[in-house]
């Protein structure tokens, strides 16, 4: 067995789909003869264009877990679920391909769930036991001080509850009523934020590169960072990626 990841293109397209291949008795050869990815949107797409043109091994593997996680890499990487470009739907590791059995949550449901049965209060249990923790610099650390200091503030005790506090705070009684002229300048910073929002300041752009939109005083400077993030990235992954997506690859086909 030799697991690989691949790189199948449609340049006159400008489609391409990176897949990995990690079954028993796999090798590099096998590679559209006979093997032609298991993936529906790959073969929906051959149907109707044809057999890619780009054909390509891009790195090979000693185990399957290596090339899974080398995939995984270059997909977030490459950012192929927000790229239309891009045939791959999903970028994320399965449990069951990347772990096996052996994984603690794989095949678990029902009572046979690691969380089944549990009250919904796993956070602040995690947060009292960091707490007890005397490491802990945290002045709360103390669980009698934290009882009292939610008894003082919730419930009843709440501030809000007392009604010389809420007369004082709510409607004709709070203080932008009371300090002359401070509600019409709210209003009119309000409505000034608004107008300047319907402007061509805040018109909302794509970006050629990652599709996520931006205003139009953002979008340049956004343009040129995400391309470079994005040569940069793949570089450090699998360049000749990011070559064949800028066409140096079949130029003169």
């Amino acid at each position: 067995m030799k697991p690989y990841t691949y790189l199948l293109g449609w340049p006159h397209h400008n489609t391409w789909y990176y897949g990995v291949r990690y079954a028993n008795g796999c090798d590099p050869s096998d590679l559209w003869n006979p093997y032609t990815t298991s993936s529906r949107h790959v073969k929906k797409f051959v149907a109707n264009h044809g057999d890619p043109v780009v054909k390509l091994i891009r790195k090979t593997f000693e185990d399957k877990k290596s090339a899974r996680l080398w995939e995984n890499r270059v997909l977030k990487r490459m950012k192929v679920v927000q790229d239309n470009k891009w045939l791959n739907k999903t970028d994320n590791l399965s449990i069951k391909s990347l772990y096996g059995e052996d994984h603690p949550h794989y095949g678990k449901k029902g009572q046979e769930h690691h969380s089944y049965g549990k009250p919904n209060k796993a956070a602040s249990d995690a947060q009292k036991r960091r707490w007890l923790n005397p490491d802990n610099k945290n002045p709360m650390k103390d669980l009698n001080v934290v009882a009292k200091k939610v008894a003082k503030t919730s419930g009843e005790n709440h501030h809000m509850k007392q009604p010389e506090i809420a007369a004082k705070v709510s409607g004709k009684n709070n203080w932008i009523y009371q300090k002359p002229g401070a509600l019409e300048k709210r209003r009119q910073q309000f409505f000034e934020r608004n107008q300047s929002r319907q402007g061509t300041h805040y018109r909302r752009l794509l970006c050629q590169h990652c599709s996520k939109d931006y205003s139009s005083v953002q979008i340049k400077q956004h343009e040129r960072r995400c391309l470079a993030n994005l040569t940069s990235s793949v570089g450090n992954t699998d360049k000749a990626v990011y070559n064949n997506l800028v066409g140096n690859h079949l130029r003169q086909t």
